[in-house]
């Protein structure tokens, strides 16, 4: 009897000090945080046993469908840095993050992920790696936009259905290039893998950290120098620009998945992948003083990405991206 109670003693200290994601199989907010931590954790230390995998856990790295164990689990080197963005949604119990990485010892990586939970143990794990040669303005990834991480005040606040159809708004108005389709603040302001595509103040080349080539304009193609006189003419807003037709060349967006809804930080996060066919040749433009028409960007790609929407008061104020560029037709993994 007393070897009975013994034992009863010790299996309830062991789950007094195991971590949160262990003691129950439902997370809270808190717990699917904890649980991304230690994943990031686990991914620099090599060490898969580290964190509780489903028997049956599917697992992609930039679309490709592989085995725990490979991809990140061998090259994470380091981080997370400072630039560290999280979203944990209890209802649907999963969780997503965007940080600053260290890949093969001291390369920079973009990362995002998402966890799926079952029954406590993560059934379902997905990487975008964004490598430094499609990274921009690094001075933007030193640390995120205050907005991305602070606490949303409860007046603030919109029920998660709501933030649901807001972010898949988005996608309906960039597809249908019409901004007011989607409830933008005017003080939006979108990046991507760093880079500022809208809204907030215009970076220049002495502005940008990131190795790029910027030729002066009498070197310039001209129909290259002729499309960014119009771009620097587009209305410099979430919903301008959209309207403008800059991003008429998007054939399709498909596989649109809205996972996470944080209500506390009021973050909807989405994925999708973006289709680029090239069959358009020209972008007739709206609203655009003294440009009609450009050329429409030519390059027959895929981009699956990754939206962090910001949304305060039914509205998307900030939009931090991610996008992979890869072979044209190629699937996400998740269809």
């Amino acid at each position: 009897m007393k070897m009975k109670k013994m034992s009863i003693v010790l299996l309830f200290i062991a789950l007094l000090s195991a971590p949160s994601f262990l003691q129950a199989a439902h997370c809270d907010r808190q717990c699917l945080v904890d649980l991304m931590k230690d994943y990031l954790a686990a991914l620099v230390a090599h060490d898969p046993p580290a964190v509780p995998f489903d028997r049956y856990v599917k697992f992609t790295q930039n679309t490709a469908n592989i085995p725990i164990g490979y991809g990140l689990w061998v090259t994470a080197s380091g981080g997370p840095s400072e630039f560290q963005i999280y979203a944990a949604d209890p209802v649907m119990q999963q969780v997503a993050c965007l940080v600053m990485m260290k890949e093969n010892n001291n390369e920079d990586i973009l990362l995002g992920i998402r966890l799926a939970l079952r029954r406590g143990k993560i059934s379902e794990a997905e990487h975008h790696v964004v490598r430094q040669d499609q990274l921009h303005a690094m001075q933007n990834l030193k640390k995120p936009r205050p907005g991305l991480v602070e606490d949303l005040a409860p007046e603030d606040r919109i029920p998660r259905e709501q933030m649901l159809d807001i972010g898949l708004s988005y996608y309906d108005a960039l597809t249908g290039e019409d901004g007011t389709l989607a409830p933008f603040a005017l003080e939006c302001e979108r990046r991507e893998n760093g880079g500022t595509s809208v809204g907030g103040k215009k970076e220049t080349p002495e502005s940008v950290e990131a190795e790029r080539d910027f030729a002066p304009p009498d070197e310039m193609d001209p129909e290259m120098a002729k499309l960014a006189k119009a771009l620097s003419a587009v209305p410099n807003t979430c919903e301008g620009q959209i309207t403008a037709g800059v991003w008429a060349y998007i054939s399709e967006i498909r596989n649109r998945r809205l996972l996470v809804i944080d209500e506390q930080k009021g973050l909807a996060v989405g994925f999708s992948n973006f289709y680029h066919d090239s069959k358009l040749k020209t972008m007739k433009l709206k609203g655009v003083r003294g440009v009609k028409s450009v050329p429409a960007f030519q390059g027959t790609f895929n981009m699956p990405a990754i939206h962090f929407f910001k949304i305060k008061k039914g509205k998307i104020y900030e939009i931090e991206a991610t996008g992979l560029v890869l072979p044209y037709g190629t699937k996400t993994g998740w269809e």
